[in-house]
């Protein structure tokens, strides 16, 4: 039985490849060389979205044993860029980008990770609701970019904010709300995240 499981993952790896390979091309997606992804993406590139070599990442349900989210989604908007480095990890986890998120290389992201650099709505009730009652356009949603620093590692089930920059080889513990930036070689963890340690 285990090996007719071995036999069966290689094409089922092929056709995975396959389709987010033409996913990637379709989105206009510049990726870089000898990545490797588990399972199938899901990609909505409306401004510019940059992969660096080495790239590696799960998505689906059986690609991470934690739970959480089963996909791995990146969604960039109109005139924004999410920017990936060399030699980056990320599981199952979802980045929405409406103006600017950049991870450097060697970041690692458990599973489940949120990485929002919008409010999606406006802190004002008027503006907030008139989308809903008057067709009108929230125009005063904030937005700042985020920045993950080189060698940072973001535990399981993290949510990482707008205007956030997380340190070099920082560590952020699994299930943290990071909602400011965060120091070179420095433990968080908490919700909100709150310093811990250093490294």
């Amino acid at each position: 039985m285990k090996n007719m499981r071995s036999l069966l993952k290689t094409p089922i790896r092929v056709i995975q490849r396959a389709i987010n390979k033409w996913k990637l091309a379709d989105d206009k997606i510049k990726v870089g060389k000898d990545w490797q992804i588990v399972g199938i993406l899901k990609l909505s590139n409306h401004g510019r979205l940059v992969i660096g070599n080495n790239f590696k990442a799960n998505s689906g349900k059986n690609a991470n044993p934690i739970g959480g989210d089963i996909i791995l989604r990146m969604i960039v908007g109109k005139d924004a860029q999410l920017i990936i480095g060399d030699n980056v990890g990320i599981s199952n986890s979802t980045i929405v980008c409406s103006t600017s998120i950049k991870i450097e290389d060697k970041v690692l992201i458990g599973g489940g990770c949120k990485f929002y650099d919008t409010d999606f709505h406006s802190l004002s009730y008027e503006n907030r609701i008139g989308q809903y009652t008057k067709g009108i356009k929230d125009q005063y949603v904030l937005t700042a970019p985020i920045h993950i620093k080189e060698g940072a590692w973001i535990g399981g089930h993290c949510i990482v904010l707008k205007g956030v920059t997380i340190g070099k080889k920082s560590i952020i513990g699994a299930g943290s709300v990071v909602t400011k930036n965060i120091p070179d070689n420095e433990i968080w963890g908490g919700n909100p995240a709150q310093f811990i340690r250093k490294v």
